[in-house]
Parts: structure tokens; C-alpha cells; sequence
């Protein structure tokens, strides 16, 4: 009879080691099975990835073709945004700033006896302009003095600040609560590279003194983001 007893207490003690078991294996089997679900996840979010960069990448390259290098920077851009160091991804964004500072250009003239040219056309805000000039011209300022020098009053206190006298410069006019805002002007002088920071009209003059007497034309071509009324 002991031993019957002592029979079904090791059943008893086996059954309940089992139990124990499978009852602190579940977690670790259930841990186990996510993880390899998150591993299995993770493999095909990078074959995701991978084949948008690459069709990213082939409608960057037709939107080039077709000439739309605007269109074709904005896709490599998002390429970018999503991994920072596709190769080749960086020196084609290169390129096509060129492109678009060069497909778009226009030339004219600036008579400097204005100060200031014919509106050089809409620029938009945080989209880069080029702006390149040659030429000389003739300075010639009338304005009366005595042998105290120029009181602040006269016309030479109206030239821009930080800008040197008679350089080629710019401003941009825009819109603020529906009144005109002039921006701070700009040195342009040889060549400039210029990034609105508001939707306006370039206006590109010169930095001379009110009642100047100078003569001469200057030639100025302006690229990139710019709209001209002929256009």
C-alpha cells in the first residue's frame, strides 16, 4: 500500500515538474515568437525601402530626361530624406542645381543714369537665383559741398549700409498684410547667388547717391528660380 502511494506521489511530483515547465516556457516560447516576427518585419521593411529608392531613383532620372530638373531634384531629395547616403544621390542633386541655375537665364541691361533697372522679374521664396554682371560705367556724382564736408542730410547718407559705393546690388519687394516690403539689399557686383526669403520682385541697381550724373550700361544675366514678363 506505501508503495502504491509513493508510486502516484512521484506521478504526482513528475506531472507537476511538466506543468511548471510549459508554464514558465510559454513567455520565453512567446518573447521567441515576436522577435522573430519583428526580424521577419524588419526584412521586409528594408526590401520596401530599397525598391522605392530604386523606382525613386529611375523617375528621377526620366523626370532629367524630360527636362524637368526641378521635378527630378525633388525625388532625389526624398531619396535622401529616407536614407542619407545612397551613393551617387548627392553629386546628381549637384548637377541638376547646375542645370537649373543655367536651362533658365535671361540677359539685359542696366542704364546706370536710373539707379535702378525694370523689375528683373518674380522670385520665390527659399529657391536660389544667379545673378551675374559685366561692364563699367562712368561715376559721376554733382552734389555741392562746403569745406566742412557733407552734413548726414545730403543724398550720400541714402546709400545702402554694408554695401560699397556705385557695386551693383539687389533688393526684393514682396508683400506683407497686403503692403509693399522692401527687404535688406543685397551685394550682387560680379556674380551673386541670392535665396529669397519671400515671394517678391527682383529689382537689381545700383548703390549711388541721389542726384548722381552718371552714365554707361551694364550687362546683367539672371538664372535659376526666377520668372521674366516674357516669359
Amino acid at each position: 500500500m506505501l508503495n502504491f502511494r509513493a508510486g502516484w506521489n512521484v506521478q504526482f511530483l513528475f506531472l507537476g515538474i511538466a506543468l511548471a515547465v510549459m508554464l514558465l516556457s510559454e513567455p520565453l516560447m512567446a518573447q521567441s515568437s515576436k522577435k522573430t516576427n519583428v526580424k521577419q518585419l524588419n526584412v521586409q521593411a528594408d526590401k520596401l525601402k530599397d525598391s522605392f529608392i530604386r523606382e525613386s531613383a529611375e523617375i528621377a532620372r526620366k523626370y532629367s530626361e524630360a527636362g524637368d530638373y526641378e521635378k527630378s531634384r525633388e525625388m532625389l531629395e526624398v531619396i535622401q530624406s529616407i536614407q542619407k547616403d545612397v551613393p551617387g544621390v548627392k553629386a546628381m542633386i549637384t548637377q541638376l542645381n547646375e542645370k537649373l541655375m543655367s536651362s533658365n537665364s535671361s540677359d539685359f541691361d542696366i542704364d546706370v543714369a536710373r539707379n535702378w533697372s525694370t523689375p528683373a522679374g518674380l522670385v520665390a521664396k527659399g529657391k536660389m537665383v544667379r545673378i551675374q554682371a559685366m561692364g563699367t560705367y562712368d561715376f559721376v556724382a554733382d552734389i555741392k559741398t562746403t569745406v566742412e564736408g557733407l552734413p548726414h542730410s545730403t543724398a550720400m547718407k541714402e546709400l545702402a549700409d554694408g554695401i560699397p559705393t556705385g557695386a551693383l546690388m539687389g533688393i526684393v519687394i514682396s508683400q506683407e498684410k497686403g503692403k509693399p516690403k522692401m527687404s535688406k539689399p543685397f551685394l550682387i557686383g560680379e556674380k551673386a547667388e541670392f535665396t529669397p526669403q519671400a515671394d517678391g520682385v527682383l529689382m537689381i541697381g545700383l548703390n549711388l547717391p541721389a542726384g548722381h550724373k552718371s552714365t554707361g550700361k551694364l550687362k546683367v544675366r539672371i538664372s535659376g528660380y526666377i520668372r521674366r514678363g516674357s516669359n
